[in-house]
């Protein structure tokens, strides 16, 4: 139980400062060399670069970015979160031209932890509701 409360800590931690503050040079702090992102965007780096990679893409594409962290639970080496995302869609994103537009959308992660690091990552984001907000789909 220990073990996955400290989970739990560095995971609100990598959210607010990394995520939410946009600080991809902490990843190295939060996120193992063997990382592996199991449901990487295309075109996305797996590992561990890739996330300090769609850290920066985030905070470039979308400007007054906020993390809005709804749950944060674990057990043993995981821990899963339910975050919105807010911010205002004023860069390209994933091909999209910056629209100007308010964007807010949800994602739920489970993350797997080993040596207090994360080192697996499963998302479902809701992109659909992404693509609509930016303009994509009209």
């Amino acid at each position: 139980m220990a073990e996955s409360r400290s989970n739990i800590e560095r995971m609100r931690t990598f959210v607010e400062q990394v995520q939410g503050q946009g600080r991809a040079d902490l990843v190295e702090e939060f996120v193992h060399a063997d990382f592996r992102n199991h449901t990487a965007s295309p075109g996305q780096s797996p590992g561990r670069d890739g996330v300090r990679v769609a850290t920066e893409a985030l905070h470039a594409a979308f400007s007054d970015f906020q993390v809005e962290l709804l749950h944060c639970i674990g057990a043993d080496d995981v821990v899963s979160t339910h975050k919105v995302f807010r911010g205002r869609h004023t860069g390209e994103w994933f091909g999209v031209p910056a629209s100007g537009r308010p964007v807010e959308f949800a994602i739920m992660d489970i993350t797997r932890y080993r040596d207090g690091l994360m080192v697996e990552h499963w998302a479902v984001a809701d992109a659909l509701t992404l693509l609509h907000q930016t303009g994509a789909l009209g």
